[in-house]
């Protein structure tokens, strides 16, 4: 009588160091049925891993680790589960289809004194929250740190508050709005959040800051509206690319934006002398639209490129 012939397979475990023995599975039948057994997961699959081999397994990139802390809520110590799910987690940005991670929201700022005591001018960003603007505040070089987001929102915020004409008051820890330009106090007796430093960008929160920065775009006349580009190009600025663009990106060069043509136009001259220069410039803008005007009528030569000489109303500060 002939034994069958019992080959058993001999498989190393790698948890335990120890022999174990599995029996082959029989033979494929030689079928049309074989392969749709096989490709539909028949009785011929790959046997599953041991549960020791898959807990010595690192976890791949495509699974995120679950972990779970409940030492703050309950007062115990932290519970940690290693858990890998099926929810991939986000690929980071690329060149082609990535883009900025969203910014988290900024605690500190949500204290109502941050704007009077949280800290401004401590690093490269030259800045002293007291008394008017300096000249080496409206620097080329602070303006490349706004953009470069190498300071914070305070300090951005700060600035231009100088530059509008609040005051702080050490003594009181306010900002005062007697030198703030006329037309701008009427709409903003406090100093406004114009970066949106608490980083929170629903409607109910966001929505103030995002108005006073629109009003603070349009009091920049048409023929500043490139400073950036005329002053920070030749310091290596670049500008942004669409696809990297945030709110609090956004809002930066805005105020930098503002910053410069302040520099330019504004500062160190009264509200008076600001209001004469304006209406010198009216009159001269005034003219030249009459002049557009006449030579449209007429349609004689260049009257294609009067009427390209339209521009959008500018609400001043002042």
């Amino acid at each position: 009588m002939m034994w069958p012939v019992i080959l058993p397979l001999l498989a190393l475990s790698s948890s335990r160091g120890a022999l174990s023995f599995r029996t082959p599975s029989p033979p494929l039948a030689a079928s049309s049925s074989s392969s749709s057994s096989v490709r539909g997961g028949g009785p011929h699959r790959r046997p599953p891993p041991s549960p020791a081999l898959v807990a010595s397994r690192p976890l791949s990139s495509s699974t995120r680790v679950i972990r779970s802390s409940s030492s703050d809520a309950e007062g115990g110590a932290d519970n940690e589960c290693d858990c890998p799910t099926t929810i991939p987690p986000p690929p980071p940005p690329s060149d082609d289809d990535g883009g900025p991670a969203p910014l988290q929201p900024y605690l500190p700022a949500f204290d109502p004194k941050y704007p009077v005591r949280g800290p401004v001018g401590g690093g490269k960003f030259v800045l002293d929250r007291r008394g008017p603007p300096s000249i080496e505040e409206l620097s080329n070089d602070n303006m490349l740190l706004i953009v470069r987001s190498e300071c914070t929102d305070l300090e951005v915020n700060t600035l231009v508050w100088k530059c509008l004409g609040y005051r702080f008051d050490e003594e009181a820890e306010r900002w005062d709005d007697a030198e703030v330009f006329p037309r701008w106090r009427e709409n903003y007796p406090d100093p406004p959040d114009l970066i949106g430093m608490r980083r929170v960008y629903s409607r109910e929160v966001d929505s103030p800051s995002l108005k006073s920065n629109q009003s603070l775009v349009r009091s920049i006349p048409q023929e500043n509206k490139q400073s950036l580009k005329t002053h920070l190009k030749p310091l290596g600025w670049k500008g942004y690319q669409y696809k990297e663009l945030t709110p609090n990106k956004t809002r930066r060069a805005q105020c930098a934006n503002w910053l410069i043509f302040y520099r330019e136009e504004l500062f160190g001259y009264t509200v008076e002398e600001l209001t004469e220069r304006r209406r010198i410039k009216r009159e001269a803008e005034d003219a030249a639209a009459a002049e557009a005007r006449r030579i449209i009528d007429e349609g004689g030569e260049g009257r294609e490129a009067a009427a390209d000489e339209w521009k959008p109303p500018v609400k001043e500060v002042f």
